[in-house]
């Protein structure tokens, strides 16, 4: 693994998943979206929070925030991760 990444769940997904703070092993190059299939992989039961299981697009009451900015502003899902990168995923309406 050539990058490490601090995921930082809020609110009713850090309940969920018992913890608020998860360290992701990537591939240097990895982005947004393959972070986010990693993470679903390392916690059981994520993947159909966070996923849509008709588009396998990531759900849109998620604010994904890297290193505090909305992904959307920094090229989305593809955005590549940098070693020490913070990923928050905020809900938006309660679960």
């Amino acid at each position: 693994m050539a990058l490490q990444v601090l995921v930082r769940l809020h609110g009713p997904l850090a309940w969920l998943v018992g913890r608020d703070e998860l360290s992701l092993g990537l591939e240097e190059g990895a982005s947004v979206l393959q972070a986010l299939r990693a993470l679903c992989r390392q916690v059981e039961g994520l993947e159909a929070i966070i996923f849509d299981p008709d588009t396998g697009d990531p759900r849109t009451n998620f604010l994904i925030l890297l290193n505090g900015r909305d992904v959307d502003v920094l090229g989305g899902l593809s955005a590549r991760l940098s070693n020490g990168d913070r990923l928050e995923l905020l809900p938006l309406i309660r679960l």
